[in-house]
């Protein structure tokens, strides 16, 4: 036993069409929840995956262009799903969080960023890059979903670029993904590259969670059922996409692996389904 601990957190949601994310799902409006995992490492503490969404967020999209991003996507956030709330119901603070894992730099998955000043960063490069490359380009930055005024001003001192750590081979098993980057040199917490929704995009895949093996796989699919059936988010959607063949790439791989492999709980960032099933156990 690895001795990792995962707890899933829901911190704020947005409303759009169900058929937006997986084809063949209701014209209605639902909410996506902002999903994020709190893991518990025996030597390092704890990290997060992703923040959810944050004030930082309401405040950065306050005036146009930015504004276009919570027009199109409107958000809340209850005050019981405010991450520092959730943590502190823990017995935990922002200073006890001493590694933030980040799967990609939209807005609903780095709100919270500025909230963990003394945390240590991790992202893959070619999403580093791609959010510095939207510095100065307003609206182009909006229409993709990303707000660097979200990052912390000292976000390249405390940053590691994962892509720099040492590779490990997954198992076998979960082909076609086929290698992680070891964060903590120990094999017990992988950095696995997901692209396509974004330049590059990170997974996270913990190999024993009291027993269980877990891949927190962002938004390469939004729906856990969808993703089992095959049904690709609606073109509008994929028309947004960083890298459409990529992305169903990665899809179709996951799509394989994860109806091949029913022990592995894959744990896409919107699916309140898998994350609910996760938590009860099935």
């Amino acid at each position: 036993m690895s001795g990792v601990r995962l707890h899933l957190l829901r911190v704020g949601a947005c409303r759009h069409l169900a058929c937006m994310a997986a084809r063949g799902d209701a014209w209605s409006v639902i909410d996506f929840p902002a999903l994020c995992g709190l893991i518990h490492h025996p030597s390092r503490g704890w990290l997060l995956y992703d923040t959810g969404y944050a004030s930082h967020f309401m405040d950065a999209t306050a005036s146009w262009p930015e504004r276009l991003y919570r027009t199109v996507l409107p958000v809340h956030l209850p005050p019981s799903e405010v991450l520092a709330t959730q943590l502190a119901a823990l017995g935990l603070s922002a200073s006890d969080v001493s590694h933030l894992v980040l799967s990609h730099f939209h807005g609903d998955h780095v709100a919270g960023l500025k909230d963990f000043p003394a945390a240590a960063l991790y992202a893959l490069g070619a999403d580093v890059e791609q959010i510095q490359g939207m510095a100065g380009h307003r609206w182009r930055a909006a229409a993709a979903g990303m707000l660097p005024g979200l990052l912390p001003a000292d976000f390249g001192q405390r940053l590691t670029r994962v892509d720099t750590l040492s590779r490990r081979a997954l198992p076998g098993w979960m082909a076609p993904l086929a290698e992680g980057f070891d964060l903590f040199g120990d094999g017990s917490v992988l950095g696995v590259p997901l692209p396509g929704h974004s330049a590059g995009q990170l997974g996270l895949f913990l190999p024993d969670v009291d027993g269980r093996p877990v891949l927190l796989a962002g938004d390469a699919c939004w729906s856990l059922p969808a993703l089992r059936e095959g049904r690709l988010p609606a073109w509008p959607t994929l028309a947004v996409t960083h890298d459409r063949r990529r992305y169903r790439e990665t899809f179709e791989g996951l799509r394989r692996l994860v109806n091949r492999e029913p022990a592995l709980s894959l744990l896409p960032s919107h699916c309140t389904p898998a994350w609910e099933a996760y938590r009860d156990g099935r």
